[in-house]
């Protein structure tokens, strides 16, 4: 009984099991006879060795038997593997399809809890329970951006528009403040530009700012600034963020879909790989170091032409 359950661990299945020995014999048969008219060739006897030839004759059809059994099991396994990969495609259409419609239905309260926090606000005044209201519907916020950029991004086109690097930052720090706050963590901007502007488009533009801010904010330690730096040369705009966060052990795979270094923070691990793609889309250089001082990102894109183009 043990052996029974040993052989059947084994990946093959009964006809593959067949196969092989059909095979083994089959060669096995053409080897003896070969050195059996081999072995009679050589004898000083001159036996004939013709007797042997209607034997010959069976081995071969074993051998063209047996090649059409690896043939016929080779277009069986080919077909399966077919079948499969239509499967995963449309399983990988559902689940895309599916997380189109979830993305969509969930825009819908995420603006009624965002209208109403702000309604309140207005009537009544700030309150600490909404403030950690709002600041979890901003994060949610984001996610929700993400999603829905990874579920349109090969339908849609993304026209280039004239934006206001600076002021496009310091709104998106301003949105995020009260998740900041709630974090104990407070901002820092450095502004070198000279109101410089960017041909860029601006969903693209807020996914790449975005997720670098709402990553500070998550790895940051507490009671600690998180500094952004704007700066330019003549045909470049330089994005840098850094602060004293959790280091950054492997820098070469932190875009990586998927991958975070630290599995007890929450996270997709699809921010930024995002962000590594569109900045691949856009030719921006992307720089990260790492140290038990001071993590910093920094991104520098090509100011560009004027032209009025959608990628």
């Amino acid at each position: 009984m043990a052996f029974y359950k040993k052989i059947q661990t084994f990946p093959f299945s009964t006809k593959q099991y067949t196969i092989l020995i059909f095979g083994f014999i089959a060669f096995f048969s053409t080897g003896l006879l070969g050195l059996i008219s081999f072995y009679k060739h050589l004898d000083a006897s001159g036996e004939n060795i013709a007797v042997y030839l209607p034997y010959g004759v069976l081995i071969f059809f074993f051998n063209i038997f047996y090649l059409k059994a690896i043939r016929l099991s080779r277009e069986d396994y080919e077909n399966k593997l077919k079948k499969e990969k239509e499967y995963s495609q449309k399983l990988l259409a559902t689940q895309k399809r599916f997380l189109r419609y979830a993305v969509h239905e969930t825009n819908t309260p995420l603006a009624v809890i965002v209208a109403n926090i702000e309604l309140h606000e207005m009537e009544h005044g700030k309150h600490i329970a909404l403030q950690n209201i709002e600041a979890a519907t901003k994060n949610i916020s984001g996610i929700y951006d993400d999603l829905s950029y990874l579920t349109q991004r090969d339908t849609l086109e993304y026209p280039k528009e004239e934006i206001a690097f600076s002021s496009f930052v310091k709104n998106r720090v301003h949105f995020f403040d009260v998740v900041a706050k709630q974090s104990n963590i407070s901002f820092h901007i450095i502004d070198k530009t000279s109101s410089a502007s960017l041909f860029f488009n601006e969903t693209r533009l807020q996914r790449i700012v975005d997720n670098n801010i709402t990553n500070a904010i998550k790895y940051t330690y507490e009671y600690e600034t998180v500094t952004i730096l704007l700066s330019e040369t003549i045909d470049t705009i330089i994005f840098e963020i850094y602060s004293h966060s959790t280091p950054i052990e492997d820098t070469d795979h932190i875009f990586d879909a998927y991958y975070r270094e630290d599995t007890l923070e929450e996270g997709l691990g699809l921010g930024l790989d995002l962000v590594k793609s569109i900045c691949f889309k856009e030719n921006i250089d992307i720089s990260v170091t790492s140290n038990e001082s001071r993590t910093t990102f920094c991104y520098t894109f090509p100011k560009g032409n004027h032209e009025n183009t959608a990628t």
